[in-house]
């Protein structure tokens, strides 16, 4: 159940409930010009999806509204608003964003704009000068900007790397605390050969996992075939192996499942959620820290996924991100062996 049954339920959480777009901000609105063009301009605002219009309490100022936070953002008409518009005086309309939150801010900002513009074009007003370059803007492999789509796909790279992590950590670390590692110790296998057949049944489950997942992914995030599947298989193969290795090396090292299962966590899905690039860009992440994403498979992995199932794309743009995930899988093998090697002398 661990291992089929919760990837699927975290894929749908992962897809599903994050959204890059922002609906129904409330926007308090402070007119103080109440004439007809300026009610116009509101019925701009209002119409977009992004803002929800609420009224401001009486003497109320916006600096202290949006402090209590009763609004996002407050749009202050000033006086003579209609008058100076027709005049060509350009009024000037003040948009105050509570930036705390820095991304949605921009977008905020960015929206307002596009509104503001809509809103001269549509009233003719402003100048009209001579069109000397037209611009027309397209959107390519989403777009409908779905943010089910952006998060759905980089989500199978989340599912991937904590369960069969999780299992190889649980499955080594028992190995310690049950005291049944000695058959290993006492056995004619090589510390590689160990490592390999405890991973193999880990790798299996988690093909098993992405089989489900990309079915899922097919009915709720828009999954598809790409053309060449074979970049994209041979990548999650490389994957599941980095991940169970990993895992095994957390299990091995600390010897405990409950320390395992924190490693993991930590060490497998924190990090791999932060500064794999599913969030945010990995160019957005200071660059104190920013070397870190190179040493975690995911970032590599959704690269992948992304290019394969949104992009269409194959060998080409994916190699150098599966040659990354070769040199990962076989260092966390690497540790495994080494770490194996030195309790077998011990022995």
């Amino acid at each position: 159940m661990l291992a089929v049954v919760m990837p699927v339920v975290l894929q749908l959480l992962a897809g599903g409930t994050q959204s890059l777009r922002l609906r129904n901000v409330p926007l308090l609105v402070y007119d103080y010009d109440n004439t007809l063009l300026s009610r116009t301009y509101l019925e701009t605002y209002g119409a977009a999806l992004t803002f929800r219009l609420k009224p401001h309490e009486l003497g109320e100022s916006p600096e202290r509204a949006l402090a209590s936070a009763r609004g996002r953002a407050a749009l202050i008409i000033p006086q003579n608003f209609e008058r100076d518009a027709r005049r060509g005086a350009g009024p000037v309309v003040q948009l105050m964003i509570d930036a705390t939150d820095s991304n949605s801010a921009t977008a905020l900002g960015n929206m307002a704009a596009a509104l503001n513009n809509s809103f001269i074009q549509k009233n003719g007003l402003g100048e009209r000068p001579h069109q000397t370059v037209r611009f027309q803007q397209r959107l390519w492999y989403n777009p409908g900007l779905s943010s089910r789509v952006y998060f759905g796909t980089g989500g199978l790279g989340m599912i991937l790397i904590i369960f069969p992590a999780l299992l190889g950590a649980l499955a080594t670390a028992k190995e310690y605390e049950m005291g049944t590692i000695i058959q290993a110790y006492a056995s004619s296998l090589s510390a590689a050969q160990w490592v390999a057949g405890k991973a193999l049944l880990y790798v299996l489950i988690g093909l098993v996992e992405f089989f489900i997942c990309f079915g899922v992914g097919t009915m709720f995030f828009s999954y598809h075939i790409p053309t060449d599947p074979t970049v994209l298989l041979v990548a999650t193969l490389l994957y599941l192996m980095a991940g169970v290795f990993f895992g095994m090396m957390l299990g091995i090292g600390t010897g405990t499942q409950s320390a395992a299962i924190q490693g993991v966590q930590m060490g497998s899905f924190l990090l791999s959620l932060l500064l794999s690039g599913y969030l945010f860009a990995i160019s957005n992440i200071p660059v104190q820290i920013r070397w870190f994403s190179y040493l975690l498979p995911a970032t590599f992995y959704v690269q992948i996924v992304r290019n394969s199932i949104l992009r269409n794309v194959g060998w080409g743009t994916s190699l150098g991100p599966v040659l990354a995930l070769v040199a990962l899988a076989f260092f966390f093998f690497a540790i495994n062996v080494l770490q194996m090697r030195k309790m077998q002398f011990k022995g």
